[in-house]
């Protein structure tokens, strides 16, 4: 019963910190952050290409992958 209590008076705060606060913190950091990095390791050019061609595509659409063909 007391671990309950204890856990419960840990864990909920931790929880809506986690959710409400941090979370949003860390996106707003971490996205624009690692779009950054593939620019820096694909280059601008190859970067926007990439980009582009990823919104693009349709959803439904189903491209065949490159490789040794079965049977």
């Amino acid at each position: 019963m007391l671990t309950r209590v204890i856990g419960c008076i840990l864990f909920v705060p931790f929880i809506a910190f986690y959710s409400y606060i941090l979370g949003p913190a860390l996106k707003l950091v971490l996205i624009p952050g690692g779009l950054m990095l593939f620019v820096i390791i694909l280059g601008p050019k190859e970067f926007s290409t990439h980009w582009r061609a990823a919104f693009n595509t349709q959803p439904n659409e189903v491209k065949s992958v490159p490789g040794n063909q079965i049977g």
